[in-house]
């Protein structure tokens, strides 16, 4: 059964998101995690993922290796997303992204997702 709920989109500041997640020891970082992946989902139109709280606890009980599959599915959902706008896609996206979170750099993959996410936002506004 899915679950499906409509989120808000926000555009974020990315310098702000990082700052805080390291203030706050993570914390922040893990609230960021759900909004992205929820809002992910809602440009999606459909769920790839596991929904904002289970990937948090999922990567939790792996030990952060379904973090790299979130990263991955991440990637391959802003390509199509990006498609689905008429936009051409960039190339690997996904591949960027679990490259980077292989190599202990997620929180980079974390800005390049919020940076695009806010790209989307601010077009589908725009379409309003």
């Amino acid at each position: 059964m899915l679950l499906y709920l409509e989120v808000k989109m926000q555009k974020r500041n990315i310098v702000l998101a990082v700052v805080l997640t390291f203030v706050t020891f993570g914390i922040y970082g893990l609230y960021w995690l759900y909004k992205m992946t929820n809002e992910m989902h809602e440009l999606l139109g459909r769920q790839n993922t596991a929904t904002g709280g289970w990937v948090i606890f999922y990567s939790l009980i792996t030990c952060g290796i379904y973090g790299f599959y979130w990263c991955y599915k991440m990637g391959e959902a802003v390509s199509e997303v990006t498609e689905k706008h008429g936009m051409r896609s960039r190339t690997n996206e996904s591949l960027i992204y679990l490259l980077l979170s292989l190599f202990g750099l997620g929180i980079i993959c974390s800005c390049l997702l919020q940076d695009r996410i806010n790209d989307f936002v601010e077009l589908e506004n725009s379409m309003l």
